[in-house]
This record gives C-alpha cells, structure tokens and sequence, in this order.
C-alpha cells in the first residue's frame, strides 16, 4: 500500500480531539507504554470521540469498549488484554491481533480467509470507513495514524461501507442496529452499494509533532 500523509487540517483536528479528551490521552499513554510496539486504540473508541467532540460533547469517560489493534503473531492478546486492564480498570478493554483475525473471519463466513499481510489490510476488512481508523502516540509527543480510507469519512460524519468488507450483512446490522444517528444526528448514514469517494482514500501518516 502506498504511504501517504493525511491532509494536515484533519491531522490537526484529530490532533486536538486527542489532547481535548484527557481520558483518551491517557488510554493512548497506557498502550504506548505497556502494549507491544505499533500498537494503537482504534474503531469506536477514536470514531465515537471525534463524533462526540463534532457534535459539542467532551465526555469524561468512553462510551463503549477501548479497542486496541496490533499486528504480531507471536504476541498473545489475552495477556495483554490482563495488563491494560490492570493498569486502567475501569475501562473495557477489547484486544484484537490483526495478525489472526483472519481466523475468526474464516469461521465467521464458513469459507477461508488469507491471512492479512499488515494491520493497514486487515483494516480495510472493516464494516466502515470511519470505523477504519487506528491512532498511537508516536515517539515524539504526536499522533500516528493508520487509516487505510483516510480520515474524511469520520470528520464529514459520514458512514460508508468499506469496498473490502468481508460480511455485507455485518455493515446492513450494524446500520441498523447500532442507532448511531440518535446519539449522533448529523451524521449521513449511506446504503450498501454506496460508492467510496476518491476523498476517502488513505494510507499511513506519523508519527507527527503537535500542531
């Protein structure tokens, strides 16, 4: 996949969504310090917020699991799950290695998935776009960021299915029954064969310094 930095007025917006949530900004310390390398809070926890933040909203505490991403085969999630939930308890933690997820993927579907190459590509698997956005703290103070359909998507507020998607049916439920726009109300939530706008494409950005 070609690398590419995000459009750098959406990093600087994501950049401030980050360091206005004290929460997050401790969540992102935590698994740069106590997950393995290349680690990054991802889907729900960094699209809800950002959605929040947009619609005026600064809570002082997530509004579902704390999704952690990595990509290591060797690397056992559940005893990492074990320690991002000692160090911060009062959080749901929901670990997933990239690495294998083509497993569950393969017994979900009833017919084999090929292992994914790289955390981008597994990524892209994703029931939505916006979903499909990865952040850790780089080794400098700022933000990297893996978002294989860039950010656009999660700062229009628009839901749309990924063109990778293993389970169409994963994106018709999850429309339906996360009821998204009654918390969030501006958001557009697009059909199924919604076509992916060029201004959706994305890669890999960061790390990058504060703005």
């Amino acid at each position: 996949m070609t690398t590419a930095l995000y459009p750098a007025a959406l990093l600087l917006e994501l950049t401030r969504v980050v360091r206005a949530t004290p929460w997050l900004l401790e969540v992102l310390h935590v698994i740069a310090t106590d997950a393995p390398p290349k680690s990054y809070a991802a889907a729900g926890v960094i699209r809800n917020t950002v959605w929040d933040v947009l619609h005026g909203r600064h809570g002082a505490e997530p509004t579902g699991d704390i999704d952690v991403v990595y990509y290591d085969p060797a690397c056992q999630r559940v005893t990492l799950e074990q320690r991002l939930k000692r160090r911060l308890p009062q959080y749901r933690w929901e670990v997933t290695n990239q690495a294998t997820v083509h497993l569950w993927q393969s017994a979900k579907l009833g017919s084999p998935v090929e292992p994914y190459p790289s955390l981008a590509a597994a990524l892209r698997s994703w029931p939505e776009t916006a979903t499909c956005v990865a952040v850790a703290l780089g080794e400098n103070g700022g933000l990297e960021v893996v978002a294989p359909f860039g950010l656009t998507d999660l700062f229009s507020m628009i839901v749309r299915p990924s063109p990778e998607l293993r389970d169409p049916n994963a994106y018709r439920c999850r429309s339906r029954d996360k009821d998204w726009q009654t918390r969030w109300p501006r958001l557009t939530v697009l059909p199924l064969d919604a076509p992916l706008h060029s201004s959706s494409a994305g890669a890999i950005a960061g790390p990058r310094g504060p703005g």
